[in-house]
């Protein structure tokens, strides 16, 4: 079986289904309780000590403002919800910008040769944070 090329491919692969194959950020496999959420590349920082990815900026945030309205950040939300609430597993895969800086942003790529098995945390401003806790190669 060839490599996933892109991210419709790479979620079929894994056997999680998106909301919608345009806008959706994130997919769940429902039999293996497993979401996978998108994160760019870009977004590492370092969190209490750690590094990670900033993968939901605080509502506040003048660039997660509008995004607080759109039916993205809602999937993106309820699919925090399954995994802080529900016990599913977060998993992530990595999307490069075309020009970091450009809003909105443009997908260059999506890595589909890898997933990262993540720990999330939710702070109190509503943004979430990411660490990669083990890499999964996708056959």
């Amino acid at each position: 079986m060839s490599r996933p090329k892109n991210r419709l491919q790479l979620m079929n692969r894994l056997g999680a289904e998106q909301l919608n194959n345009v806008w959706s950020w994130c997919a769940v496999n429902e039999a293996e309780k497993k979401v996978y959420f998108s994160i760019w590349t870009d977004n590492i920082h370092t969190h209490n000590g750690q590094k990670g990815y900033l993968i939901q900026k605080a509502a506040g945030d003048p660039d997660g403002e509008v995004a607080t309205r759109s039916a993205a950040r809602a999937d993106r939300n309820a699919k925090f919800d399954l995994v802080f609430e529900q016990g599913y597993e977060a998993y992530g895969y990595f999307i490069v910008p075309k020009d970091r800086f450009a809003q909105p942003r443009e997908i260059l790529e999506t890595r589909t040769s890898f997933v990262m098995k993540l720990r999330l945390e939710r702070l109190a401003d509503g943004s979430v944070w990411a660490t990669a806790i083990e890499r999964l190669e996708i056959r």
